[in-house]
């Protein structure tokens, strides 16, 4: 009995998994609509989103967060910059090095990104049940937190609780 539900379980568990594996090409392409109607592309989103998780940062790290080169990185942020999403300042620590933060114009723009993601995928789930929702929401918390969101989802919740603030 054993054995058979072991077995029962490895084939629900490769089933989750091959289901699983293809979620981020979907969401991509749904995701991608969204952002053609904001200001920033995918790829600046991302490294605006990853300079405000770790804070004041630097080029590098942040390169190494992207998985990208640092001329790549070096290359969003120069846009980010000339956008105004993003200042470089002085390292008071090592004055020969440059730190990137978010301005709040840009803290601004990964909350309305965000907010504008969340509303096109609350249409696309619309026809979920409660209990499917209930699922999602166990499941979206789990992968946060095996990835290592959990704390950026707690920064953007930061964010939207002061940009609520300063809009009130």
């Amino acid at each position: 009995m054993l054995r058979k539900e072991v077995t029962m379980r490895s084939k629900r568990d490769e089933r989750t998994l091959q289901l699983l594996h293809r979620l981020p090409l979907a969401l991509d392409r749904v995701l991608q609509v969204a952002d053609r109607q904001v200001s920033c592309t995918a790829a600046q989103l991302s490294a605006l989103g990853v300079i405000i998780y770790l804070k004041a940062t630097t080029l590098s790290a942040l390169a190494a967060k992207e998985g990208v080169s640092a001329p790549t990185a070096s290359r969003i942020v120069d846009s980010l910059v000339r956008d105004g999403l993003v200042e470089r300042l002085a390292d008071p620590e090592d004055r020969r090095a440059v730190r990137l933060s978010a301005s709040k114009k840009g803290q601004a723009a990964v909350v309305d990104a965000c907010n504008h993601r969340a509303d096109v995928l609350r249409e696309k789930l619309a026809g979920l049940s409660e209990e499917e929702w209930a699922a999602l929401s166990i499941s979206a918390k789990a992968l946060n937190r095996v990835f290592g969101y959990d704390q950026a989802l707690q920064e953007t919740d930061g964010l939207k609780a002061e940009a609520d603030r300063v809009h009130a």
